[in-house]
């Protein structure tokens, strides 16, 4: 069944097709927000269904998400949306 995944191409806030600039902890890291048949975390392509997919979606830069990991909860910051 074909499912269709709206993209943006907003500065705004993060969708899907979103690179999105993080602050983990003080270190930057950068993820591209893809549909879960991209996704590829060698890549850093995240899938909008996973956890942190999920929590970035909508957000904007300033915004920080928490996310359950297993060593514990994560913030992260978000620091841009390209």
């Amino acid at each position: 069944r074909s499912q269709i995944i709206q993209t943006t191409t907003s500065k705004s806030q993060v969708g899907v097709g979103s690179k999105v600039t993080v602050a983990i902890n003080g270190t930057t890291h950068e993820f591209t927000i893809v549909g879960e048949w991209e996704a590829d975390p060698a890549e850093k392509k995240i899938s909008h269904e996973s956890p942190l997919g999920k929590a970035l979606i909508g957000k904007a830069v300033g915004d920080k998400v928490e996310v359950s990991a297993p060593a514990g909860k994560v913030i992260y910051h978000i620091k841009e949306i390209a």
